[in-house]
């Protein structure tokens, strides 16, 4: 049985190898991935203990079955920029290659919902590269795109997809109905 729950910083070497395996899938080959373990780890075991001085909520959930982490997902507070209130920056969604098509980003994404809804969020923003696999997933759940920009020194082309969460949250519950 697959269960969500919040990561731990024991858990946070495993969950950025996963994100660095696939960061290579989500650029498509238009840029290098350049990501270190090491210096990754730096950075979001930080990020994530520095929430509350940022007057941020993050949270960050991993799909677990039988302890094997499957899946990861990191999210927090949108910038004003991107919704101006009440919403929430989806800042990663990861899932083992083997492990997909069996609605664990559904999972992970509807208890995100879950979470931010209790604490009234109503929107959600993502940042994808233009060229991922994944921006599909978000299209079929709803999420538009709201404008595109270029990171990376100008090489990566990224989708910023705007949705509102509960007709999401819907949409995703009507599928997971096939895997559960």
């Amino acid at each position: 049985m697959i269960k969500i729950r919040q990561l731990t910083e024991l858990d946070m070497e495993q969950a950025i190898e996963l994100r660095i395996l696939c960061w290579t899938e989500e650029l498509a080959g238009k840029a290098e991935n350049t990501l270190s373990v090491s210096e990754e780890l730096d950075l979001w075991v930080d990020w994530m203990n520095t929430a509350k001085e940022n007057q941020d909520i993050r949270l960050l959930i991993g799909a677990f079955e039988n302890n094997k982490m499957l899946g990861i997902a990191f999210s927090s507070f949108a910038e004003t920029f991107d919704i101006p209130e009440k919403g929430i920056e989806f800042n990663g969604l990861w899932v083992y290659p083997d492990q997909r098509n069996r609605g664990i980003s559904l999972m992970m994404m509807i208890y995100t919902f879950d979470f931010y809804m209790a604490k009234g969020m109503e929107k959600m923003v993502v940042y994808n590269h233009h060229y991922s696999p994944s921006n599909q997933f978000y299209r079929k759940f709803g999420a538009q795109v709201a404008k595109q920009e270029y990171q990376m020194g100008n090489r990566l082309l990224v989708d910023v997809f705007l949705a509102d969460m509960l007709s999401m949250k819907m949409n995703m519950e009507q599928l997971l109905k096939k895997y559960v």
